[in-house]
């Protein structure tokens, strides 16, 4: 009897692709949060790599995966404080400026706005229930959401301890040919997370330090109510402290103080705004990566568009991804044209053109 003929190479490809392909579609729920986990713990690895010179890789994971849980439940903590301990005082700048919107001569802009304020009372209220609803169904989907944040640090503890293990043996896997842009990818994609974390909270602590002073220029009191919600809502795309610095552009005209407006718009806006979303966060994360902030800033906001959460990742990550393909691929046709010209190529068609023009002017 014969031996049985070994699988074409093709084949190992097909079946691996496939069972990857089908752990993506069933657990397709947790990719998100799973992307996001290992992100993170690729922005830790030289944590890591300093804490297993004194403890086993393990212990070490588990000490950054607590730090981590433990920053988080602490800053969702400090933020959910500030803000119920600022209700009464919400309630009363919404009241101030829904009254003298609909005070007749009350308002700097002279007259009484086109406001119905049952209309907007009820508006209120739906919005109120609705975010009543919100909650309901977010009661209802506590398993799910339960089961991301497990998964979340299940797989920030796995990767910080297999994932660099991981990393190495399959560039060591690779032919020697394929190492050189593959690492190079893998730098870039690095330094691309990197920005993400560091950035977008190092951007965040920023804006909160800047907030301070501004607020109590501002005179309105709360400071560090103004300053904790600038700083999370620094974290938040597209809207983020405008929607605060709105507010109380709208709470300064209420009140006709139009010192405080002014100083919401051309020194609020510009400096606890603008400046860290706009300019700030995609210049830092362009010099770390190399890559023009323009390009930085499509693929973050892009990212979240067209993927949600997971897209403040995979945006920038993609494109950067892409830019760096596009480098190599320059590179390696230059490589292989210089290593197809002799020694000595002489002049280009150009060169050879204007020497010849050079020489019928001489003759001439």
């Amino acid at each position: 009897m014969s031996p049985p003929a070994p699988l074409p190479p093709w084949t190992i490809w097909v079946i691996v692709l496939a069972i990857f392909a089908a752990a993506a579609f069933v657990f397709w729920p947790l990719v998100g949060v799973s992307v996001l986990a290992a992100s993170l713990a690729v922005v830790l690895f030289p944590l890591q790599r300093r804490l297993t010179r004194r403890m086993r890789p393990f212990f070490a994971a588990v000490l950054l995966t607590v730090v981590v849980g433990a920053a988080a439940v602490l800053a969702v903590a400090v933020t959910i404080a500030v803000i119920v301990q600022n209700i009464a005082y919400i309630e009363e700048l919404i009241g101030t400026i829904l009254t003298a919107a609909t005070a007749q001569g009350t308002n700097p802009l002279g007259g009484a706005l086109p406001i119905d304020l049952t209309q907007v009372t009820d508006a209120i209220r739906a919005q109120a229930g609705s975010f009543g609803a919100s909650l309901q169904s977010m009661i209802g989907e506590f398993p799910m959401v339960s089961l991301e944040i497990i998964v979340f640090f299940l797989v920030l503890h796995l990767t910080l301890e297999k994932g660099e293990q991981t990393g190495v043996r399959l560039m060591e896997a690779f032919p020697d040919q394929m190492r050189r842009p593959v690492a190079r990818l893998w730098t870039m994609a690095v330094d691309v997370m990197y920005s993400i974390f560091v950035v977008h909270f190092a951007t965040a602590f920023v804006t909160f330090l800047v907030a301070l002073p501004f607020f109590w220029l501002l005179g309105y009191g709360h400071i560090l109510f103004y300053a904790v919600l600038s700083g999370v809502f620094q974290l938040v795309p597209f809207l983020g402290q405008t929607v605060i610095l709105l507010v109380l552009g709208g709470y300064a005209l209420a009140i006709g103080d139009m010192r405080g407006l002014l100083l919401v718009l051309f020194v609020g806006y510009p400096f606890v705004a603008a400046i860290p979303d706009l300019v700030m966060r995609p210049l830092l994360m362009g010099a770390r990566t190399g890559i023009h902030p323009a390009v930085m800033f499509i693929g973050f906001f892009g990212g979240i568009t067209l993927l949600g959460t997971v897209g403040v990742v995979l945006g920038p990550l993609l494109l950067a991804l892409a830019a760096g393909a596009y480098g190599i691929i320059v590179e390696e046709l230059e490589l292989r044209r210089e290593t197809a010209l002799p020694a000595d190529p002489g002049p280009s068609p150009l060169e050879a053109a204007g020497e010849a023009g050079t020489e019928m002017e001489t003759a001439s």
